[in-house]
């Protein structure tokens, strides 16, 4: 039985590697990260490293889905500080995305590799250099996706399951493309990604006030 204190032992040990594979990546790209060095670099035996996942690969594995667990939760922090502003929410889920990308280049290949067949921030040389970017790209995008449909329908349960699905995934891709080839800032891009949500949606802003919704259904 593992007792509770080789568990913490594990998990510190775990997330040590992970920010140590981290900063590999950003400063040399992950075809020249080496777990030997990363087990030098944070004192612990390579041993363990490989215990812990495997290989190379699955280290990989487990960096862009820890990155990708990290933005999706901030995505739910931010959406929960607006439980009654549609606008507002999704103003502040895509400056939220757009802002996490610029600090972070690992998420901003992992949510830009499914479409580009190049990256050309200088940290990455190609997609294949990180395999792992590929396949989690996709299922990142569809969490994100449906995380906020989950909360628009929330706030506007009358209109259509399909409709709110459509429309959040355009969004949520609308973000990335601005990730990959920059226009405006990230305010203006909100609000003008926000616009097309609520013009497919058939939803007007509003003032808002009195605890209701800044939004308001018109078809």
């Amino acid at each position: 039985m593992v007792t509770p204190l080789r568990e913490s032992y594990r998990a510190h040990l775990r997330q040590r590697v992970l920010e140590a594979a981290y900063v590999e990546t950003v400063e040399k790209g992950w075809d020249k990260v080496r777990v030997g060095h990363i087990a030098t670099s944070i004192g612990a035996p390579r041993a363990m490293i490989y215990k812990e996942f495997g290989d190379k690969q699955g280290l990989g594995e487990a960096l862009v889905l820890h990155e990708a667990e990290r933005f999706l939760a901030g995505i739910k922090n931010v959406l929960t500080e607006f439980p009654v502003d549609a606008a507002g929410g999704i103003q502040a889920s895509v400056r939220y995305t757009l802002a996490e990308a610029e600090k972070s280049p690992l998420l901003r290949a992992v949510l830009v590799s499914h479409r580009d067949s190049a990256l050309d921030s200088g940290t990455f040389d190609t997609p294949s250099g990180m395999l792992p970017l590929i396949t989690t790209s996709k299922r990142l995008l569809d969490v994100a996706s449906d995380t906020l449909a989950t909360w628009l329908h929330g706030q506007f349960p009358e209109l259509d399951s399909v409709d709110v699905q459509d429309a959040t995934d355009a969004l949520v891709r609308l973000a990335v493309s601005h990730l990959a080839l920059p226009g405006a800032d990230a305010e203006t891009t909100g609000r003008r990604i926000s616009e097309v949500a609520f013009r497919y949606l058939g939803l007007l802003r509003t003032d808002g006030g009195g605890g209701e919704p800044a939004a308001r259904l018109v078809r």
